[in-house]
């Protein structure tokens, strides 16, 4: 799997800074743009317990059977990328994250990075 073996190797490179903190992908939806949302992502190790949602978690490789995160999404968010395909694709300009087959996306600009909502009325942006 693509996003866990990039996660490792984030985890190793920061081990020498912080030996006990668990990195994991974020991903979000911001207001912005060219078609009026975003998808972002970002390696955290803050979790928020009110309002993250682990999609994706994996335990160690030891013994203490501990799971820990490696997909984050607020709950916001998934209200926004619920159904949706999470990817890593390799390019020869950029290599990056990317959601594809979002059912509650309309339209994409051509970059792939922004979206319009479906039926934006129906599910309007939150705070």
């Amino acid at each position: 799997n693509r996003v866990e073996r990039l996660i490792q190797q984030r985890q190793q490179q920061q081990q020498q800074q912080n030996e006990n903190e668990d990195y994991f992908l974020r991903v979000f939806v911001d207001a912005g743009g060219c078609s009026g949302f975003q998808y972002q992502f970002e390696i955290d190790h803050e979790l928020d317990d009110d309002e993250d949602v682990v999609v994706v978690s994996a335990a160690d490789n030891d013994d203490d059977q501990k799971l820990h995160p490696r997909v984050v999404v607020d709950e916001t968010s998934l209200g926004f990328l619920e159904g949706a395909t999470l990817d890593y694709v390799m390019e020869m300009i950029r290599s990056s994250f990317v959601v594809r087959d979002n059912p509650k996306s309309e339209s994409a600009c051509g970059c792939g990075s922004s979206f319009a909502v479906k039926n934006f009325s129906s599910n309007p942006a939150r705070d």
